[in-house]
């Protein structure tokens, strides 16, 4: 059995509305509120000046994060952390009408229905990979966002036969190759749904000319921020003086096709991709597994189970496209051997809370299915199955409620602190940190000078100083941009060597490698000054 998609109703729109400004609403007061460290310090800054971030570049990120911007309120920093917030808001009000489109029209549960549709995003609103992510400048909330949006319009597109849908789904998959690369993750599950449900050339045309104008997109914004070439960008501030650590030239980093390559090709993070599957796999798949039964509820990851069987058996082709897309993703979380993990589990979270949705609307049909079998409850059958509809809502985020609370009554998401992620990107309990430090660092610096640093506050320093300050001739590096390689590179060898006679060279840390050749004097602010002996 195959039924096609659940038609939406103003209800529904007016449901997923109610779910944005909820979701808004505690992501607005839970808000990091100013510049952070490491990639989110990167995007604050480069939201702004329009450089091109570390792989993949995120072209069409950085240019949806300045148009946040240009709003009238809040530092510069924050507006971009707001941004997360729409962005994560949105993908939840999709989510839910994703999960709309996903039930049977059939159904016996009346109000029950939207109930059930409105689990997904409840669910996934409080997982704290999540919500730490709606806080602060990062991808994850719009490439959500964008994942969501693309199952939408497919599942309008078969809900209605307009193969307008399909084109707008491809513009937009094409248009999230510049936001974030796990969302192309679901290209094969779309493809495969296509061949199982698009029965008109039309069709198939609408989607392939909307992915290529999309990607189109994607690579002209691409073009403009790399023509741009603002002084912040990631090819200044860590590609081109330590291109030999990664076997490569000046000459092969001189053109814009070179320079896409070197990102989406993504030098930098290759050796961790698919390194070694046989010994990989299980490990991460069993932290997988225990970072999803930690980040939901039990009654969530029941739900969830229950929804995977539900929709396979119920719509096939609709359990194949989320069947599909959630391994996909899968199967590359557990092939990334990185610190930071759980970041790429969002997307397939995305999907898995679909599941949620479907699993709810089984359980209140079921429900009104057994009341309508008793004489006395047929006529509020309904009624039993939004009232229990109730209680499965109330159930969801039960376990999190003390967080929660925390969370809503001192205006940050402390549980950040107490997860993986410590305080890092966003010392949640010393807020003011980064932007205290790179000012203190950045006003005892020459006008020209360089300085040498590690990650977390190389774009600190970039934001206080060239956003702040307008001093766009002080020029900040990483240090050592290639995890595991602690030596510095020769192309970085050969451009100090170049500058060392008209520029103050510091580093954050003592380099010895140079000590045979410069003097190495400790600064008053505690950083180490080369010069020639």
């Amino acid at each position: 059995m195959n039924i096609r998609p659940h038609s939406l109703t103003r209800l529904d729109a007016a449901l997923a509305a109610l779910t944005f400004v909820a979701t808004l609403a505690l992501y607005v007061r839970t808000l990091a509120p100013g510049l952070l460290l490491g990639d989110s310090a990167e995007f604050q800054t480069l939201a702004y000046t329009l450089g091109m971030t570390h792989p993949t570049g995120y072209p069409v990120y950085v240019l949806m994060a300045r148009l946040f911007t240009l709003l009238p309120f809040g530092d510069l920093a924050y507006r971009v952390n707001l941004f997360s917030a729409v962005m994560a808001s949105l993908a939840l009000a999709l989510i839910y009408l994703a999960g709309r489109l996903l039930q049977n029209p059939k159904g016996l549960g009346g109000a029950s229905n939207f109930i059930a549709a409105l689990a997904g995003p409840l669910a996934l609103s409080i997982v704290p990979v999540f919500w730490m992510h709606a806080v602060i400048a990062e991808l994850y909330a719009p490439a959500a966002a964008c994942l969501a949006g693309l199952i939408v319009l497919i599942l309008l597109w078969r809900q209605s036969g307009d193969w307008r849908y399909l084109a707008g789904a491809g513009l937009l998959g094409g248009l999230s190759l510049g936001v974030h690369n796990t969302v192309a993750l679901a290209a094969p599950a779309v493809l495969a749904y296509l061949a199982l449900t698009a029965r008109t050339r039309r069709a198939w045309l609408g989607a392939v000319i909307g992915g290529f104008v999309g990607a189109a997109l994607a690579l002209i914004a691409f073009l403009a921020l790399d023509a741009y070439n603002a002084p912040p960008t990631y090819y200044n501030a860590t590609a081109r003086h330590a291109l030999s650590v990664w076997g490569l030239s000046a000459g092969d980093f001189d053109s814009p096709f070179e320079r896409l390559n070197f990102l989406y090709a993504a030098k930098q993070f290759r050796p961790f991709m698919f390194a070694n599957p046989a010994a990989n796999m299980p490990a991460n798949a069993q932290a997988y597994w225990e970072h999803l039964n930690e980040a939901f509820a039990p009654l969530t990851v029941a739900l969830m189970m229950l929804g995977v069987a539900a929709l396979f058996k119920r719509r096939w082709r609709e359990g194949i496209l989320l069947g599909l897309a959630w391994a996909t993703q899968f199967a590359f979380v557990t092939n990334y051997d990185v610190g930071d993990i759980q970041v790429f589990y969002i997307p397939g979270f995305v999907i898995l809370t679909l599941f949620v949705g479907a699993g709810s609307a089984l359980v209140l049909d079921l429900i009104a299915w057994l009341a309508q079998r008793r004489p006395h409850l047929t006529r509020g059958a309904a009624g039993a199955a939004s009232a229990a509809g109730l209680v499965l809502l109330a159930g969801l985020p039960w376990p999190l409620t003390p967080v929660i609370q925390e969370a809503w009554a001192e205006g940050r998401a402390t549980f950040i602190a107490e997860g993986d992620f410590a305080d890092y990107p966003y010392p949640v309990h010393d807020p003011e940190y980064p932007r205290e430090d790179a000012l203190a660092l950045v006003e005892g610096l020459e006008d020209n000078a360089i300085v040498f640093t590690g990650w977390d506050m190389l774009y600190p320093y970039y934001f206080v100083a060239h956003v702040e300050q307008g001093r766009t001739g002080l020029a900040f590096h990483e240090t050592y941009p290639q995890d595991g390689v602690m030596r510095l590179a020769d192309s970085t060898l050969a451009y100090i060597e170049a500058n060392i006679d008209t520029r103050p060279i510091y580093f954050s840390e003592r380099p010895s490698q140079l000590a045979d050749k410069y003097k190495i004097t400790r600064t008053g602010s505690g950083l180490f000054r080369i010069e020639r002996k």
